[in-house]
Order: C-alpha cells, then sequence, then structure tokens
C-alpha cells in the first residue's frame, strides 16, 4: 500500500469550499453546475449561501463546527502529492413565502367546486360572498362623510326607540315657562316655516284638514307657524290612520299642499327598508304624539281628552300613557277630561315598547 505525504494543510481563509445538502433531496447525474450567491456576516462571522434550482429558491447558513472540522482531501495525479482543504457545511431549504393565504383559498375554492359536496360548495360560495375589502369600504365612508357640516341637528334622540324623547318633538324640560317648553324653531326651522306658508300660499288647506282639527283653527287668527304646525298635525294624523299598503307606494304623498312638509314628513315619520318605504310601529306612535303636541301648542296648551281619544280611536288610559310621555297629563275640569300641558311637566316611567302599546 502506498504511503500519502500531506504536503500543506490549507485553513479556512476568506474564500474556502462549502459542502452543500439539500434538505429532502439529493443531486442525480443530470445535475448542471448552477450560479449561486454567497453572502458574509463580517460580525457573526458566518456566511449564507442562495441558489435558484428548477425555479425555487434554496438558501442556508455555514453551520458552525464547534466539536471538529470538515477536511477535504485533494491529491495530485502526477506528483502524488495531497492537501488538506478545510470546508463549511450548509444545508439549503427551500424557501416559501408566508403570504399565499389568499391563494390558498382560493384553491381551496376551486378543489370545493370540482370535488366537493352540495353543501360544501353553498358554504364556500358563501364566505367569498361575505370577504369585504376593507379598503373599498373606507373610501366610501369618506366619500359620504365629506360633504357633512360640522354644525348639524343633534338627531341622536330621533334614533333611541327605547327613549321617550323619540316619540317627540325635541323638549326643554327646565324650562320656567309653559310655552318654552317647545320651541317652535325647534320643530321647523324659520326658513322651513316660510317656505312651507309660500307653497301654501292662497290655497284652502282647510277643508283639506281632519274635521276635528278644521274645526280648532277654522274660527282662530293663526300666525304662520301655527298655521303651519295645523297642517303638520292633520297630515300626521293622516298618516297615523294610513295602511302600509298605501304608505309603500311610490306614488304616496303625506302632504299634497306642500313638497316642503311632505318631505319632512316621510324623513321623520318613515323609513326605507330594503329599497321600500316602511313604517314600524313606533314611528306611527312618534307621527300621533308629535300631532298631539301641535294640537296642544295652538290650542293655548289643553284640548278635551274624550274628544281627542274618540277621534284618534283610543281608550282613556291609553292616551293618559302616550300624553304623560309628552309632558302634558289627564287632568279632571267640572265632569270633563282634559289633556292639559302645565308645570311641573308630567314624567312617566318610560319602558320599551314589547306590544302595541308602550
Amino acid at each position: 500500500m502506498s504511503t500519502l505525504c500531506i504536503d500543506e494543510v490549507y485553513p479556512k481563509s476568506i474564500e474556502n469550499p462549502l459542502i452543500v445538502n439539500f434538505q429532502n433531496g439529493y443531486p442525480t447525474d443530470e445535475f448542471v453546475s448552477k450560479s449561486c450567491f454567497l453572502y458574509e456576516d463580517k460580525n457573526a462571522k458566518f456566511k449564507s449561501i442562495a441558489v435558484d434550482v428548477c425555479n425555487l429558491l434554496y438558501a442556508g447558513d455555514e453551520e458552525k463546527e464547534d466539536l471538529g472540522k470538515t477536511l477535504i482531501l485533494a491529491r495530485n495525479k502526477i506528483t502524488g502529492k495531497v492537501r488538506l482543504i478545510e470546508a463549511g457545511n450548509v444545508e439549503v431549504k427551500p424557501v416559501i413565502k408566508h403570504n399565499l393565504d389568499s391563494v390558498l383559498d382560493t384553491s381551496r375554492l376551486e378543489l370545493s367546486r370540482k370535488f366537493g359536496s352540495k353543501k360544501q360548495k353553498k358554504v364556500m360560495e358563501q364566505r367569498e360572498k361575505l370577504k369585504v375589502n376593507t379598503e373599498t369600504v373606507v373610501n366610501q365612508m369618506h366619500n359620504v362623510t365629506i360633504n357633512i357640516a360640522e354644525d348639524q341637528v343633534d338627531l341622536s334622540s330621533y334614533t333611541k326607540t327605547d327613549s321617550e324623547d323619540f316619540y317627540i318633538p325635541p323638549i326643554n324640560r327646565e324650562a320656567t315657562d309653559v310655552s318654552d317648553v317647545y320651541d317652535l324653531y325647534k320643530i321647523l326651522t324659520k326658513e322651513q316655516y316660510e317656505k312651507i306658508n309660500s307653497e301654501i300660499g292662497n290655497k284652502d288647506i282647510t277643508s283639506d284638514m281632519v274635521e276635528w282639527i278644521r274645526n280648532i283653527v277654522i274660527n282662530k287668527s293663526l300666525s304662520t307657524e301655527y298655521k303651519v304646525l295645523a297642517l303638520y298635525a292633520s297630515c300626521l294624523i293622516k298618516l297615523y290612520g294610513t295602511m302600509m299598503k298605501e304608505i309603500i307606494k311610490k306614488a304616496f304623498c303625506a302632504c299634497p299642499h306642500s313638497p316642503t312638509l311632505n318631505e319632512v314628513i316621510l324623513n321623520n315619520f318613515t323609513s326605507y327598508v330594503n329599497s321600500k318605504r316602511n313604517r314600524s310601529l313606533q314611528l306611527k306612535d312618534k307621527s300621533l304624539c308629535h300631532a298631539i303636541v301641535f294640537l296642544l301648542i295652538i290650542n293655548d296648551f289643553k284640548y278635551s281628552a274624550e274628544d281627542l281619544g274618540k277621534h284618534v280611536n283610543m281608550a282613556l288610559r291609553t292616551l293618559t300613557t302616550k300624553v304623560r310621555v309628552l309632558g302634558a297629563s289627564v287632568v279632571t275640569s267640572g265632569s270633563k277630561k282634559i289633556v292639559q300641558l302645565k308645570l311641573p311637566l308630567s314624567t312617566s316611567m318610560f319602558v320599551r315598547r314589547k306590544s302595541a302599546k308602550f
């Protein structure tokens, strides 16, 4: 057996061989040489290698050899001399992207469409429909709110159906005079009063009013605001008695005499559900309560309770509950029951509606 003589030992330097192992794979005879990228971290004193094989990126760091060293024995076939060259070891692994959730979801959807049961197909399709593009929603909300003025009227009380303030116009419970309890210019603005009055013009609006409201105002000399409130109250009483099959019609009109007042009534006492006009029980009660408030204002803050109950087809006990929400009360005057708004205001233990009555 021939004796080999080690001529020289080459320790690691700036450039040294690296033995590369592929995780879960081995090079075959068909493997050809590949250019790779070698990176060196001078602070941590280790090297990293990256190589593209079959359109898949492999990368790995040089392993630390604390217990031993890896040496390559190189022999010159002509002279017979050999050299020992210190080498490093690197195990390269395929680099997998971490943002493939959408791709996986899409592939799962496609698999369900092709091989899933009817139930599974339906479930996956519903999940796709429920996906929301947050950027689109943010842009839509920005476009909706960009033109909203900061000094708009606070309508929060009108959206709380579990509060008595939902059913009545803005009320001043700290008022020292009964005429200040309900401010006319918080019910409608001065501009709205003037515009509605100009739209009414010289029309004979009393002939189209509810009869018992017409009897109240026909012999009175009403101001512009009271004239508008009388028409407003009559329209709300008509709306209160209107069937839903009429309200849902596109051509439905709550006030034929004034487009402005008609718009105010539809906006405040009806709603839209699935692109159709609707009126909930709470909104129906709201229209009645507003009408009673307007009636009290134009009739010196009092009216016969028996007549009112008869006109709106309501028992005196139920009517008493509703007028207490307004801050009014039912009092006895001789042998008659009178609905009266007076100070101090009546208080009610309001309970959220659970039936047709509140």
